[in-house]
């Protein structure tokens, strides 16, 4: 049974890490290298024991003897003397010492090697003896019998992992159990990654571990381990990803069962529901190792976790607290999905490093929206979106989860098509590259599905219907969706209603019908904090400008005279900007009685930092908010207004309509009251309000997208842009039966449509008309009865008449068979409703 055993156990690597630091460490410490190979890897072992000394076994028919490194502790006393034996004496060999306090602080460690012309004893009798320190110092009196054990730690599969996970992403390595199962095994165009350190126990305490030298990108795969076709491991669920600008949710669900929310970069268990929605975020210590590893290879490229922080990590190293928090913020990227902003405008931007802040990236217009056979080059521009994306893809795609290669992305309301197609991409590529080379080539990506599943407004709209128990009925349930958000307020307005024929033989039972969206692209969360920072700023440009505090200008507010050098874009002033966005949010999130911060340490332009003590005026700040908020609302209004001549279907056109209200500004109580006072009478406000801690599995206002994403994808509900252009039919059209108007045209009605009306009595046609604004029963002779004639001529007597509506205010007549529709050469007259006007347009 072996003495000592190797562990590639997480925490067990941690400890060995530790023992070898020789923390702490003193007499009689003694420590023991040597070179090894280990799965065909070079190797140097090293051993912390007390009192006991081991030595590596030969290795059969291949070497007389191993060299072996040792170092006592002398704890700074003079030069001693290594001997072997168990006494004494002039004629025990002296082995002298070749390096001198090279594993630890100088004189606390006397370092002897061991090879076979310094030590005359054979090494198979040296392992048997016992070695013995003497000198100056307590050794001299203290120094017992050290009993020798042989190392004897044997390779086996179980020993196995493959840490590629680990490394780039701080994922669970691949354990050996896996790899060397035949119904698991490893994936053929994975990449693998041999342990880096494994800790060497001995009867269950560590005493010291393996460290593995050399290049770590191209370890040859043990002859142990299983391949696999990755192709065996793909899944049909459908990953929906709702891409935010200041967070993401990454959702997964199938056929059955609910939806599985994926965190990126966390190391912290979920403790409220909006734990589990992503900070679109990427944060650098080290730029040019990552940028160069991500150009070195396109399919899973060996970016390290710690030169590159995505997700949660990245916010965390932004905001946590420290004497280097600046230049953290300034090596962070928050609100990555507004770079697409910059780009567009042509505005210099820098990436920069925590650990190399020498080293830059400027920010380039990304990569045409193609992957064609030439596949992914170094020379594409390098794009955080899609190393964002490639960490998406890093977390979904691992060997404990299988494959995923259907995604539906929602982006904000307001981007435009060009906008969402470059995101698109960037989220393609990304999430390629995240797969193993055996799953896709660049001449063949059929199996990869990356599909726009449109604006964030109607997604959210989806499932804020089930939310809130809102059911389709008799024409439909207009509604109005209200997503706002960070980066944007986006509006949808359109019917829920159900489905038609050709809907139904597709499978569906509600359709989602909407007019074109729309946006007010000032009034997103972050621009509004964006905008009462530079406030802040201004406010106190005294002092700025005396500390020449760089800062970047929102698109929305005016200049100052005479400091452009302040306002121009660099990493510095993109950290100073999130800094004081930081101090001020309290302000827009709770109110102007939040308490804030009179003071922050922000860059200056030389690069060093000061104190800028502040003059906040809530008062003028809160009233800012409050005016954005008024404005904001009275645009939702005219927008709704525009909708409703479109969707309504009564005569009350806001009778029954339904607002949604989400996103993150939709949860401040103030805009919240302003938008229910300026809606009209009969319509009924649904407001999402964010789970606690008491909740964990109710979603936030984010992660319900995601949950509609999913919905449009696998359950039995559609969206589709609505078809009909014009305007809301407004009148009641139809003839005179028993002293009443029996309207067979309504608001309700589908423009186009013909309907019957009855049998045409006479050459001549009376219609009766008047504005749909009463549903009861109205006499043919009421006063809003209007008439007009359509003269169809003796050879119309006898057929059947019918009517359809072609237009807000127009309607057509014309006349046929029975249980059919007007042939295209009858006879046809157009009723313009508002003049009452009637010609002939037909036969």
């Amino acid at each position: 049974m072996p003495v000592y055993e190797l562990s590639v156990d997480a925490a067990l690597v941690r400890e060995a890490e530790a023992v070898v630091s020789l923390e702490g460490r003193a007499f009689p410490t003694l420590v023991m290298r040597w070179e090894s190979r280990l799965f065909d890897q070079p190797w140097i072992t090293t051993l912390v024991l007390d009192y006991a000394i081991a030595l590596p076994p030969l290795v059969v028919s291949q070497s007389t003897f191993n060299e072996v490194r040792i170092a006592a502790f002398t704890g700074r006393a003079g030069t001693k003397f290594m001997y072997f034996g168990t006494e004494m004496s002039a004629s025990v060999p002296r082995i002298a010492p070749e390096m001198e306090n090279a594993i630890s602080p100088p004189e606390l460690y006397q370092e002897f090697r061991l090879d076979e012309h310094t030590c005359p004893i054979p090494y198979l009798k040296l392992i048997h003896v016992s070695p013995r320190i003497y000198g100056e110092g307590l050794q001299n009196y203290y120094s017992p019998p050290i009993k020798v054990e042989r190392y004897d730690g044997v390779a086996s599969p179980e020993l196995i992992s493959d840490f590629f996970p680990k490394v780039v992403a701080n994922l669970e390595p691949v354990k050996g159990t896996t790899l060397v199962d035949p119904a698991q095994g490893f994936w053929t165009g994975a990449r693998f990654l041999g342990a880096t350190a494994i800790a060497i126990l001995r009867q269950g305490r560590v005493v010291g571990l393996h460290r593995r030298t050399g290049k770590t990108d191209k370890d040859p795969l043990p002859p142990e381990v299983k391949r696999r076709d990755p192709r065996l491991d793909v899944r049909s669920d459908w990953v929906a990803v709702d891409v935010g600008a200041a967070s993401t949710v990454v959702a997964v669900r199938g056929e059955r069962g609910g939806a599985e929310f994926v965190r990126i970069g966390a190391d912290a268990p979920v403790r409220v529901s909006a734990d589990n929605e992503n900070p679109t975020e990427v944060a650098f210590d080290a730029l040019a190792r990552t940028t160069k590893a991500w150009r070195d290879r396109v399919i899973l490229p060996m970016t390290r976790w710690g030169d590159v922080l995505v997700g949660h990590a990245a916010r965390d190293m932004r905001v946590r607290p420290g004497a280097d928090l600046h230049e953290r913020a300034a090596a962070s990227l928050p609100a990555l999905t507004l770079l697409r902003e910059r780009t567009e405008r042509g505005e210099p931007f820098r990436l920069r490093g925590k650990g190399d802040p020498e080293t830059t990236e400027a920010l380039k217009k990304p990569a045409p929206p193609i992957i064609d056979e030439e596949g992914i080059g170094a020379h594409d521009p390098f794009d955080p979106i899609e190393l964002y994306a490639y960490y998406v893809g890093l977390h979904l795609n691992q060997r404990a989860r299988g494959l995923y290669t259907r995604y539906a992305i929602t982006m904000p309301t307001g981007w435009s098509p060009e906008r969402r197609q470059s995101v698109l991409v960037a989220f393609r590529r990304g999430l390629f590259r995240s797969l193993p080379a055996g799953l896709c080539e660049y001449h063949d990506l059929e199996a990869l599905s990356v599909v726009d599943a449109g604006p964030s407004a109607i997604v959210h709209a989806v499932q804020a219907f089930r939310t809130f128990g809102i059911q389709p009925r008799d024409g439909g349930v207009p509604f109005c969706a209200i997503d706002a958000g960070a980066s944007e307020m986006g509006l949808a307005f359109g019917i829920l209603r159900s489905a038609k024929g050709d809907e139904v033989v597709r499978g569906l039972e509600r359709m989602v019908e909407y007019i074109e969206p729309a946006a007010i692209p000032w009034l997103g969360g972050e621009r509004l904090l964006h905008r009462l920072a530079y406030r802040v700023y201004v406010a106190n440009q005294d002092a700025m400008r005396e500390r020449r505090v760089p800062f970047e200008r929102p698109p929305e507010e005016g200049a100052l005279d005479g400091v452009d050098e302040l306002f121009a874009p660099s990493p510095d002033a993109r950290a100073n900007t999130w800094a004081l966005k930081e101090l001020v949010r309290p302000l827009l999130e709770r109110g102007s009685s939040a308490p804030v911060e009179e003071g922050i340490t922000l860059f200056g332009l030389d690069g060093a930092t000061s104190f800028v003590p502040l003059s906040i005026d809530r008062a003028a700040l809160g009233g800012a908010i409050d005016a954005w908020f008024r404005e904001g609302v009275e645009l939702i209004r005219q927008h709704l207004d525009g909708a409703v001549a479109k969707i309504g279907r009564a005569p009350e056109p806001y009778e029954g309509l339904r607002v949604l209200l989400g996103g993150r500004v939709g949860m401040n109580q103030r805009f919240a009251e302003l938008l229910a006072s300026a809606l009209p009478g009969g319509v009924q406000l649904h407001r999402f309000k964010e789970p606690d801690k008491a909740n964990l599995g109710a979603p936030t206002v984010k992660m319900a997208t995601a949950l509609g994403a999913l919905s449009l994808r696998l359950d039995r509900i559609g969206a589709a842009l609505r078809a009909e252009k014009r305007d809301g039919f407004r009148y009641r059209v139809g003839r005179g039966r028993h002293g009443q108007l029996a309207d067979v045209l309504d608001p309700s009605v589908d423009y186009d449509a013909w309907r019957e009306m009855g049998a045409c009595l006479k050459p001549e046609v009376e219609i009766l008309f008047m504005a749909a604004q009463d549903e009861g029963e109205v006499a043919a002779d009421d006063p809003r009865v209007r008439r007009a004639v359509c003269a169809f001529g003796r050879g119309a007597v006898g057929q059947r008449l019918y009517i359809r509506a072609v237009g807000p205010a127009q309607v057509e007549v014309s006349v046929g068979p029975p249980g059919g529709e007007p042939s295209p050469d009858a006879g046809c007259w157009t009723v313009h409703l508002e003049s009452g006007a009637a010609e002939k347009t037909g036969g």
